[in-house]
Formats: C-alpha cells, structure tokens, sequence
C-alpha cells in the first residue's frame, strides 16, 4: 500500500507526547496485569514465556507507528518500564529488556529509513532485531538447566514469535485507527508511519 512521507520536522509535537505516554501508561498497566500469569509461564517453560512477553512491545511498537517520530519506541518503553516497576518482581530490572526493544527496534528503523520509505518488512526485520536482543538480554538469568543449546533455540524461536506477532497486531490496529482518520499520521523521520507494503 502506501510508503511513508519523507521528514517535515525533527521535534515532537506536544499531541505526539501526549500518545507515546498514554500507550506507555496503558503498557505499564497491560505488564502488571499479565506479570502474574508470565512469571508462571517463565518458571515452568521458558520459551512459552518468550512468546507471551511478545505482548509488552505491541503498544510501543503501535506508538512508533501512529506516531512516525525517530525513538518513539524506546521512549513508550522506558515509561513502560518505569511505571511497572514497583508492581514486577523484576523490580528496575525490568528497564532493562523494554529499552533494549525500544532501542533495538528505533534504530533498525532508523537505519533502514536510510534506503528510503520504511515498509512493513522493515518493522518485520526490527522485530526479529528485537528478538535476537531479547535472547541475549535473558541468557545471565536463564537457570543452568536451561542454558542448552537445544533450549536457547527454542527460547529464541518463542521470542521471534511474539515480536512478530507485536508488530502484526500493531500493523492491524494502526492501519485501521490511520484510515479511521482518529490519528492522523504523524511525520517525523521519513520511517513512519510505515506503509504496509512488503
């Protein structure tokens, strides 16, 4: 379908901010209510967890789109991670994996505006970036019976899975709230929003 505007402005409008804080609250709030059941998922099956966590970057991944502006991610993520942290066992540790897929995914985006519009395989590829961090981000506290190769393959694929499946739940609900005409698209880094042809 349609590919991005290129860049107008390099500043956030206030309306922008007022987006990536709103999906960061509900993201925090959406964290909190599932920590119960992922923290099961992660003693008991570790790559199931890995696939269900997916679930934590689909609203920042849903504010990069709607919002097109360079670092909207990390920002949606870091304030994720900030206001669950008194409600996670993870404690401030849990900054820590949000802003590496906030990171990874704005500067796969970021580089890849580069080559010209940003489309839907260019989200695609951020995802699995994300994925690949992740998978490395969660290796030190992965349990000895879990540190196998067989194991770590398995986790990685859970984890390609659900940041694949963020970043099509994001693509869907943008799409339709873009077209709905209750967002307008926003223009901030000639990468969003990205258009969805592959």
């Amino acid at each position: 379908m349609s590919r991005s505007p290129r860049p107008t402005t390099d500043r956030l409008s206030t309306r922008s901010l007022l987006i990536i804080a709103a999906f960061g609250a509900l993201g925090a709030l959406l964290l909190v209510l599932v920590a119960p059941v992922t923290s099961v998922l992660a003693a008991v099956f570790a790559p199931a967890y890995a696939a269900v966590a997916g679930l934590h970057s689909v609203l920042p991944f849903l504010a990069r789109r709607l919002v097109g502006f360079p670092w909207t991610t990390t920002i949606a993520c870091a304030l994720v991670g900030i206001l669950a942290v008194g409600f996670t066992p993870l404690g401030v540790l849990i900054v820590v994996p949000l802003v590496v897929t906030g990171v990874g995914f704005d500067l796969t985006l970021l580089l890849l505006a580069r080559r010209g519009p940003l489309r839907l395989g260019h989200q695609v590829v951020g995802a699995l970036v994300t994925a690949g961090l992740l998978t490395l981000v969660s290796v030190p506290v992965l349990s000895p019976r879990d540190a196998s190769a067989p194991f770590l393959v398995l986790f990685l694929v859970g984890r390609v899975v659900g940041q694949l499946a963020a970043v099509a739940i994001a693509v869907a609900i943008g799409d339709r709230v873009l077209r709905s005409g209750i967002v307008r698209p926003s223009v901030g880094d000639g990468g969003g929003p990205a258009g969805t042809s592959a």
